[in-house]
């Protein structure tokens, strides 16, 4: 990994913690641009939507998780940052479709595992 793109990404980190996802954006962006390997991109792809989301950026946010996610379909936190845009940014039933799958995954339901999924798939009010 290039020692810039690395530079930026921690830059990027050291504003999320400090609160200050405004200014976490660009560097997460620069990171991005600058090229990191699979799991720093990782990283950066969820620190940089979730600090959209932060910022209410939303349609923005959905877009790089979504893009993210496309892209690293296995990354649970990808997914888990997707259904929170998801849901702030207004597609609330996308949100909780999202979020049931990844719980439908891990989750014990006793023989109602297809049940549940039916349900997530489905407009049952």
């Amino acid at each position: 990994m290039r020692d810039s793109a690395r530079a930026r990404l921690e830059e990027a980190f050291a504003h999320d913690r400090a609160g200050r996802e405004a200014e976490a954006i660009p560097s997460y962006e620069d990171a991005l641009a600058l090229g990191l390997p699979d799991g720093p991109r990782q990283q950066a792809l969820l620190g940089l939507g979730s600090s959209l989301r932060n910022v209410r950026r939303h349609r923005e946010a959905i877009d790089v998780l979504r893009s993210a996610v496309a892209e690293y379909p296995d990354h649970a936190g990808l997914r888990f940052f997707l259904a929170l845009a998801l849901w702030s940014g207004g597609e609330e039933r996308d949100g909780f479709r999202t979020m049931g799958a990844i719980a439908l995954e891990s989750a014990d339901l006793r023989g109602y595992g297809r049940a549940a999924s039916w349900y997530l798939e489905h407009d049952v009010d």
